[in-house]
């Protein structure tokens, strides 16, 4: 007994330690704002912990952390559910109807986690939530049972001497992937800072610090719901029919997202020397964008230990085209950026650049001094603009303790010297986005989605025009 409650003070404690709550503040989606920036900004202090959980609680939909229309819809729920519970209570005579159905608003809950990347990536926090939710043995079963069904299929019915011979040619296989992949990936980092001597942004910062507007560290943060992810898939599936390519879900939003980065590049452009939108001077025809990649494919087996498992590449897709220079276009123009984008992260998809990067870093950051790590990262990152995380959710909604986990969001760390990251996300058959950047760069985060959000519409009446013909 008294182990027992020694253990439970010590979790206690530590808990303590690592976890805050409150009430939601008074702002509507600004507060939540300020929260995460301040968690994105401030280090932790590695020396005391490793992580940390914020958790603040309120009124359905007061904190902005869901749309309006999905805390309206949620409300809409209990309502109801209250209702039924009601009538099955079969209330007394003479009792007032209200009293029996309840007049209790729904509650939330916004938790706001974050972690030293040492200890986890993106895919590790969603298996660390996994470990939490009500659905933890389901999911652990459903993991296994893939892994299974994918040793089975590898295995067939080879025999003994079979198997040997073709793991023998993978290995092979594998080494001059390795060899010639790493030697051309290296070409191509070479070429791409040969090519791209300054950063895009480099002039809006410039021209900010003049105005005493680059206040460093302040980051501007947005997120919101996209689109249905069965909607996302339908369309790449027309659009690579379309075209004959394998258009994937990363590949379209990669392209809707590079298409807000230049108009918040022309959009600064008219800002600092409005001039012709045909005769620009610094919005560049193509742009650099960070892709990290989990090197397990955002899998993380049961039982298996946490950790940081990212690389990344750098690739180059298209900036400045027709529609962007007259605000619309002809509908084919967001399909043609589309194509640049797919050819552009296949070729760098398969190389072994993320495996490299990966090792390089965790060199770096074992063995080199701090600024000289910092250094090596920005120069690695051949003066990219936006940096695109993509991680995928659970197909349908968790619980926590009973209590269902409505959205989840992740935001990006900045790389060194990159202005813009944006984290693309599935959970419960909806894609989100979210945004982080300097505030400079990216004055107005709910603006840069909404663009975000243009592009994949147009694209989506594109895809339409062509199901029709089809």
């Amino acid at each position: 007994g008294n182990d027992k409650d020694e253990t439970n003070l010590q979790i206690k404690a530590e808990l303590d330690r690592h976890a805050s709550e409150t009430m939601h503040f008074s702002v509507y989606r600004e507060d939540l704002r300020n929260r995460i920036e301040n968690m994105l900004t401030s280090p932790i202090e590695v020396a005391e912990k490793l992580w940390e959980v914020k958790i603040s609680s309120g009124a359905i939909g007061s904190s902005g952390a869901i749309s309006k229309v999905k805390s309206e819809a949620i409300t809409t729920r209990q309502q109801v559910s209250n209702e039924i519970r009601a009538l099955k209570r079969q209330p007394t005579k003479g009792r007032l109807w209200k009293d029996a159905v309840g007049d209790t608003k729904p509650m939330e809950s916004v938790l706001l986690f974050r972690s030293h990347h040492a200890l986890a990536d993106g895919a590790s926090i969603m298996a660390a939530l996994s470990d939490l939710c009500d659905e933890a043995e389901e999911i652990r079963s459903d993991i296994e049972a893939e892994l299974k069904k994918w040793k089975r299929g590898k295995q067939g019915k080879k025999g003994v001497l079979r198997r040997l011979i073709s793991r023998f040619m993978r290995l092979i296989k594998f080494m001059m992937w390795i060899t010639l992949g790493s030697a051309r990936s290296a070409l191509y980092q070479v070429w791409l800072q040969l090519t791209t001597r300054t950063n895009p942004f480099d002039a809006v910062r410039q021209d900010a610090g003049k105005k005493g507007l680059a206040m460093s560290g302040q980051r501007a943060i947005s997120w919101c719901d996209a689109c249905p992810l069965d909607e996302a898939k339908r369309m790449t599936q027309i659009l690579s029919k379309a075209s004959g390519s394998n258009i994937t879900v990363n590949d379209l939003f990669v392209s809707c997202i590079s298409a807000a980065v230049t108009r918040q590049l022309i959009e600064h452009e008219e800002f600092m020397a409005p001039v012709d939108a045909h005769s620009r001077k610094r919005v560049a025809r193509n742009i650099n964008v960070c892709i990290p990649v989990h090197l397990r494919g955002g899998v993380i087996l049961p039982n298996e230990s946490l950790g940081n498992r990212i690389g990344a590449f750098v690739t180059r897709v298209p900036g400045e085209m027709t529609h962007d220079a007259r605000g619309g276009g002809t509908p084919s123009c967001p399909s043609d950026r589309l194509m640049k984008v797919h050819r552009s992260l296949k070729r760098s998809k398969q190389s072994p650049a993320p495996i490299l990067s990966h090792y390089v870093a965790k060199f770096c950051s074992s063995y080199l001094p701090e600024q000289w790590t910092k250094n090596i990262f920005q120069r690695a990152n051949c003066n990219a603009c936006v940096a695109i995380s993509n991680n995928r959710g659970y197909k349908d909604k968790i619980h926590m303790n009973g209590m269902t986990v409505e959205s989840a969001h992740g935001f990006l760390p900045l790389p060194p010297g990159i202005p813009i990251g944006v984290v693309v996300q599935s959970y419960a058959g909806v894609m989100s986005l979210s945004v982080t950047a300097e505030k400079w760069a990216v004055p107005d985060p709910d603006k840069f989605l909404r663009w975000c959000l243009d592009e994949y519409s147009r694209l989506l009446e594109t895809a339409a025009k062509l199901e029709k013909s089809q």
